[in-house]
C-alpha cells in the first residue's frame, strides 16, 4: 500500500474520497463528490497535515497505520479549520494523545471552539519553520484566501506545498492524487464554479 500513497520521498497521501455527500456544507452541489486531502510525512518525527471529515475516520486511521504502523504521530499541522480539513482532530487526539497541534494564533481558538480540543500547541507565524529530521517545513499565513486562519505549509526538502483550499475544487480523486497521474479535465468546471 505504501508505494500507492507516496507523493515523493516519505510524503504520503492519506486522504479519502466521499461519493455519498450530495451538497458541501449543505449548500454547494457535488456532482463529482469531494475528496478530503490529508498528508503524512514519515520522518524521524511524524507529521500529519490536515485531517478528513469525521465520517471517514476509520478508513483514514487505517491509511495512516498502513504507512507508519504503530509509531506515534508527533505533529498535527492544521492549515485550515473548515471541517473537511479539521473534522477528525478530536479523534486523532484521542488515538495520539501526545500529538502536538501546529497552527497559527487564529487556529487554536477555533480548534477549542469547534472541537473542545486543547493540549500542547506549536504556534507558528509567517516564515516560521519546523524540522522533522530530514524534512524542513516552513509556514506561510494566507488569511482570507479562504477563511481568516488559513495558512500553507511548504516542505522545503521535497518542494511540496500543502495549500489547504488555496488551489482546490470539488471532486473525488479517482485512483490518483497527483495531476501528473490522472485526467484533470473534469475538475476545470468545478474550479471555475
Amino acid at each position: 500500500m505504501e508505494h500507492k500513497t507516496r507523493i515523493k520521498g516519505n510524503v504520503h497521501y492519506v486522504g479519502v474520497n466521499d461519493r455519498n455527500k450530495h451538497r458541501f456544507e449543505g449548500m454547494w452541489p457535488l456532482p463529482y463528490g469531494v475528496s478530503y486531502n490529508s498528508y503524512l510525512i514519515d520522518d524521524e518525527m511524524v507529521a500529519l497535515v490536515d485531517t478528513v471529515d469525521i465520517c471517514y475516520f476509520e478508513i483514514y486511521l487505517r491509511k495512516i497505520k498502513q504507512v507508519i504502523g504503530e509509531r506515534p504521530i508527533n505533529y498535527l499541522i492544521i492549515n485550515h479549520m473548515e471541517p473537511d480539513h479539521s473534522g477528525a482532530i478530536r479523534l486523532i487526539k484521542q488515538h495520539y494523545p501526545e500529538i502536538i497541534i501546529v497552527g497559527n494564533k487564529q487556529t487554536f481558538g477555533m480548534i477549542e471552539g469547534f472541537y473542545g480540543v486543547t493540549g500542547e500547541q506549536y504556534l507558528v507565524k509567517e516564515g516560521d519553520f519546523l524540522t522533522l529530521g530530514y524534512h524542513k517545513l516552513r509556514f506561510y499565513m494566507t488569511p482570507m484566501v479562504h477563511w481568516p486562519e488559513t495558512m500553507m505549509t511548504f516542505d522545503e526538502t521535497d518542494g511540496i506545498l500543502f495549500s489547504g483550499d488555496g488551489f482546490g475544487c470539488f471532486g473525488t480523486l479517482d485512483g490518483g492524487f497527483l495531476d501528473t497521474r490522472m485526467n484533470v479535465d473534469k475538475y476545470w468546471g468545478e474550479m471555475v464554479r
